[in-house]
Parts: structure tokens; sequence; C-alpha cells
């Protein structure tokens, strides 16, 4: 059941991922690159500040449900901590918009004080609706979540496209933003209050603050580090730069996907493992998550790592034909990160946020230190290239010290047969070189005959040395049977 619930969260990421990349798609063909990045700074601004919403308050709510306490008493509890939050978040960004320009004389480097204030709002919905997606996440309800989140894209991208055609600015593809965050608020509240909860007094305010506290320096920390390089290329270069960076991240989100519908779900159901003292169980599902992952994204890595500006010129377009600087570092970070998440999971799924917490403030420190100096003019002035290369530094070390703990905690040791897959990876990468003598990647469809290339070979090696079998092709069939699928769905809706 893990992997159909993980199947079908994947399959909604990928199809609003996919979705994104449409709205993308119009948006660096139509409309120039500093209009995309002003939004992005924007975005990025109040995202810094939005890492007061949660706290780790998220991570308590799922290992509490999952643990199996009262949902009544966990939502109540929730819903009263993230208002609580929200509203708090508000007034922080506020103060801190009126210090710096009022009170300072600054100005915002590469956006605007409206379109900050319509990014609030954004933010302020996506995190009420957050009640609903996590309590979701936690109760591993697969066939709710997509319909909250699914229905952004719906409604964001087709304004998106009509903005980026008639050659619209940065205020109206700032409110395209703003309608579908509208939307998820709307449908996923709908979604939770139609079960008729019982709403009770905060009760566990005290159980799930000695979960989140040690999460509280993550959260904060995490969310900086995942804004810094672009609020770095921001100031130090402009809004054109943080377009050719962000550009290629939104591409990569797609293909990112992967290892998020995995990672949401392990760590609710490790948490119930290591309640039940099963650590065994542990270690097999983190191997075998391990795998798939790395046989689904490394074919697509090497793809981009031998012709980045080939991927980008197809992908976004003339405009961004620049992007491929980076986006080789870029796909190798996110495949680093990818193949690490579900063992990132295991650590606060056995109780000991504390140590993701030193993990992730070692990772951070070493990402903006990293950033400082590759980014600006007075380091190496590598601009948003220099961005891709500090996260690759970084999560390449966090990457080292995640398996190391699990190591500790779990007993869960590396894989030694993903070896077989780096062999794999280099035939395909053989095959490609061979492929580019005889035609280029000019067009979708050459692109789409590299990666069919890269794929098949791939898993011919793999089946020739035994570590692609009947049993994976019977599983990967198995996820995909509709039959299953539509009956699992109607039974969670249904409630049964």
């Amino acid at each position: 059941m893990l992997g159909r619930r993980s199947f079908i969260l994947f399959l909604s990421k990928m199809i609003s991922a996919a979705l994104a990349y449409v709205g993308l798609y119009f948006i660096t063909r139509y409309l120039e690159t500093d209009i995309y990045g002003t939004v992005t700074a924007a975005m990025a601004l109040v995202a810094t500040f939005n890492a007061v919403a949660d706290l780790g308050f998220s991570s308590a709510h799922v290992k509490r449900i999952s643990e199996g306490a009262d949902p009544n008493e966990c939502i109540s509890t929730f819903a009263f901590i993230k208002v609580v939050l929200t509203g708090l978040m508000v007034l922080v960004i506020l103060v801190s918009l009126f210090v710096w320009t009022t009170v300072m004389g600054n100005d915002l480097a590469g956006t605007s004080i409206d379109i900050i204030l319509l990014f609030i709002v954004y933010q302020v919905l996506y995190d009420l609706s957050g009640i609903a997606t996590v309590t979701f996440q936690a109760r591993m309800e697969m066939a709710k979540m997509p319909l909250a989140t699914l229905i952004e894209p719906l409604v964001r991208v087709p304004l998106v496209i009509f903005v980026a055609l008639n050659y619209m600015g940065i205020m109206e593809l700032t409110l395209s933003y703003l309608a579908g965050a509208a939307v998820v608020f709307v449908v996923s509240m709908y979604l939770l209050l139609r079960e008729r909860i019982k709403w009770t007094r905060p009760v566990l305010l005290r159980s799930y603050y000695t979960f989140a506290l040690p999460l509280l320096i993550i959260t904060v920390i995490s969310t900086v580090s995942g804004t810094a390089d672009k609020l770095l290329i921001t100031f130090f270069w402009s809004p054109t730069d943080v377009g050719l960076y962000a550009a290629p991240a939104v591409f990569l989100s797609v293909f990112a996907t992967i290892s998020t519908a995995v990672s949401t779900l392990t760590f609710p159901s490790f948490s119930k493992l290591h309640k039940e003292g099963n650590l065994v169980e542990i270690r097999t599902l983190s191997k075998q998550a391990e795998r798939y992952i790395a046989m689904i994204g490394l074919p697509v890595t090497i793809l981009i790592m031998m012709f980045p500006y080939e991927v980008c010129e197809v992908l976004l377009g003339p405009k961004y034909i620049d992007s491929g600087k980076a986006i080789g570092i870029m796909v190798a970070t996110t495949f680093i990160t990818m193949i690490n998440a579900v063992h990132g999971s295991q650590i606060v799924a056995v109780g000991r946020p504390d140590i993701s917490a030193r993990i992730t403030i070692i990772t951070v420190i070493m990402n903006i230190s990293l950033m400082l100096f590759f980014i600006p003019g007075f380091g190496l002035g590598l601009s948003f290239v220099g961005a891709a290369l500090a996260l690759l530094i970084g999560n390449f070390v966090s990457f080292l010290i995640v398996r190391y703990t699990v190591f500790r905690l779990t007993g869960t040791v590396p894989n030694v047969r993903l070896a077989l897959q780096l062999l794999a990876g280099l035939a395909a990468a053989g095959a490609m070189f061979v492929l580019e003598l005889f035609i280029s990647i000019d067009r979708f469809y050459t692109l789409a005959i590299f990666g069919l290339v890269a794929f098949t070979v791939f898993l011919v090696v793999l089946a020739a040395v035994k570590e692609f079998t009947r049993k994976d092709v019977d599983y990967f069939l198995d996820l995909i049977n509709l039959k299953k699928m539509f009956s699992y769905i109607g039974g969670e809706l249904k409630g049964k």
C-alpha cells in the first residue's frame, strides 16, 4: 500500500510540477527575464520570513497523528498554532519592511512593496491550507492531498499563459499566483471541514512544543538557506540573473517530485515502525526507496549533465540558454538530495530531531558561507553559477553526514548494489555520446529520443547484471494498475 500511496502522490506532484513547467514555458518565451526574476525575488523574500509560520510544528503534527494521538485534539491544536504563527509571520514582515524602507531609508532591491504585499497574502493562504494538507500527509491520505494541490496549477497556469501571451507585467503575473493560492485554501479547508471535526481546546500544545523545539532552528535556517541564493543574486547582481537561475530550478522541481513523494510518506511510516521497534523494516524500506529513486533519476541526471545548454534552449527557450552554465551543477545537487531524502526522514522519525537540527545548521552555514564567497563580485563573481556550486558542495557534505547518522541510529548501511546503477549510467552516457554523432538536441522530439535511448540502455544493462528483474517490472505494473488505483482513491475519499 505504501508503494501505491507513493505512486499516487508522485503522480499528482509530477502533474502539478509539469503544469508549472507549462506556465514557465510561456513565461520564458513571451516575458522578459527580469519580470520573472522580480516575481521570484519577491516570492523568495516573503518565503524567508515564512519560516516563522511553521517552526517545526508541521513535523510535530505528523509525528503525533502517526503515533495514534486523538485526531480531533491534534487538528485543533495544530490549527491554533498555525493561525497564531501565520499572524506572527505577517507582523514580522510588515515591521521589517517598515524599518528597512521608512526608518533606514533603503530601497527594496529587485522588487517593490506592492508585489511583496501580494505575496504576503499568497503565503498566508498557503500556510492556513497547511492545516488540512499536513493532516492528510500525517494520515497518509494520498488521494485527498492531490485534490488540494493539483487545483492550484490548474487555476494558475491558464492565467499565467494569458498574462504571457498578452505581454503583461509583474503585477498581473503576481495576481495569477495569488489566484492559485486562494483556490488551494478553499479546496483544502473544504476537504478537512467536511469531516465534522470535533474542535477542542489546544490541549496538546506542550506535546507539540516538546517535539518541535529542536526543529525550530532547522525550520528557520532551512528556509533561509532555501531562499538565500535568490536573495543574494538579487542583491549583488540583478533580477535577470535570478530568472536565469530560478527557471531551471522550476524544471528540476519536476524531476525532484520522485523523492518528495516517497519521503513525504516514509516519515509517518518510519515513525510508526520505530514505535513498534521494527528497525529492520525501516532499513529495508529505505534501501528499496533509494534504489527506485536512483533508477528513475540517474539517466535524467546524466542526460542534463552531458547536454546542459541544449536542454535549456529546448526546455526554456533561447533567452535562457545561459542557464546551461548552472543546470549541470544544479541537477547533480538535485540527484544527491533525492537519494538522501528518505534517509534524512529516518532521523526525525526515530525521535532525534536534535541531530537533524545539528546537521541542518552545519549544512546551512556551509551553504551560505560558500554563497557569500562565490556569488558577489568581491569573491569569485560567479553570480548564479556560484550559487549552484555552493549548494552542490554543501549538500554533498550533508549527504555524508546523514548517511553516517542513520548508520548509527538504525544500522542502515550503504547499498553497494547501487554501483551497478552507476555502471549502467556510464553505458547510457556512452550511448548518448554515439547518438550525438548523428543527431543533435534542438527540438523537443530529439530531446525525447536522447532520453528514451538513455533509459533503454540503462535498464538493459541493469537487467544484464540482475539489478532490474521481472519482480521490479511486476512491481511497477502493479503501481500503475488503474483498477486498483481508482479503488484505493475511491475508498479513501469515502472514508473507508
